[in-house]
């Protein structure tokens, strides 16, 4: 490689080791009693627990787990894996076979005590509109409650979540700062009696990227009839997927260092480009012809 070459192709090299050996590809390590998931197959969640529905009608859980139930546990304001896990929820269950509101029934709290049963049937509207499918409204229910409630629910299924202002930096230095939780993205199926049969995670990708979300069609409807027959599963042993409120730092490394990247090797092609139209695509040992 010629002198110039080395000097085009250096700074690609230099970024690519600086950002090695910094924290772009670090790990966020959350501390295991802040968000996360304590699986408690077999027992039973409480039936008697009061929340508001869509229509700000008190309720309890008993007169809503009586057939299986998908529980799901999100806040209503999320921007982040939250519309994912539900959107890919509601596509799965408008593939499936079995009859919504008669064979099992969906059930979604949000765990922000200052979420209203006008947020919830907003997105009870959406979530059933894609389905794609002629769902029952009374067969995906969304729910709100007080701290009480929220507090005796969550630690019933073992579900833990914080939450948090995050501040940090985007691109290249530029502050922002988003609100909300840090919490885990699962679902929850429920036998009749409300005994907790199975835990179904989104998986954490690689570099902290959010990948597609999807559930099988056939894995939601077989854990729906596992609960009807009281088959208690375990969860798989991946990394659980947390949502975080906005991009988490470990996304905003990612992108940044891609951006630089990219930059970087457009530079070095245009620079390149021009050193070929200069020395007209000759070699730079060029002294005529025979030379070496």
């Amino acid at each position: 490689m010629t002198k110039k070459m080395t000097i085009i192709v250096l700074p690609i090299f230099t970024l690519l080791i600086f950002f090695s050996s910094s924290s772009a590809f670090s790990h966020e390590v959350m501390p295991a009693d802040t968000a996360g998931i304590v699986e408690k197959t077999g027992q039973v969640v409480p039936l008697d627990l009061a929340f508001l529905d869509e229509d700000g009608n008190l309720v309890k859980l008993r007169g809503l787990i009586n057939k299986p139930t998908i529980l799901t546990l999100v806040y209503y304001s999320c921007s982040g894996v939250c519309p994912q896990m539900l959107g890919a929820l509601a596509s799965a269950l408008g593939g499936g076979k079995l009859d919504p509101g008669k064979d099992y029934g969906v059930v979604t709290v949000s765990f922000d005590k200052d979420d209203t049963p006008a947020m919830a049937k907003e997105k009870k509207v959406n979530y059933i509109k894609a389905t794609g499918t002629l769902f029952p409204a009374d067969a995906w229910r969304f729910l709100t409650g007080g701290e009480e409630s929220i507090v005796l629910i969550t630690k019933a299924v073992g579900f833990s979540f914080r939450k948090e202002s995050n501040i940090g930096t985007v691109g290249f230095g530029s502050r922002k700062e988003s609100k909300g939780f840090i919490h885990p993205a699962v679902l929850i199926f429920l036998a009749p009696d409300g005994r907790i049969m199975k835990y179904m995670y989104l998986e954490q990708s690689h570099y902290g990227t959010l990948a597609s979300v999807s559930f099988s069609s056939s894995e939601v409807t077989t854990a729906l009839i596992e609960a009807e027959k009281g088959t208690v599963r375990r969860g798989s042993n991946n990394p659980i997927r947390l949502c975080f409120p906005g991009i988490s730092d470990q996304q905003e490394r990612f992108y940044t260092f891609m951006s630089i990247i990219g930059a970087a090797t457009l530079l070095c092609v245009l620079a390149f480009f021009i050193y070929l139209r200069k020395t007209g695509g000759q070699s730079p040992r060029g002294g005529g012809k025979g030379q070496p």
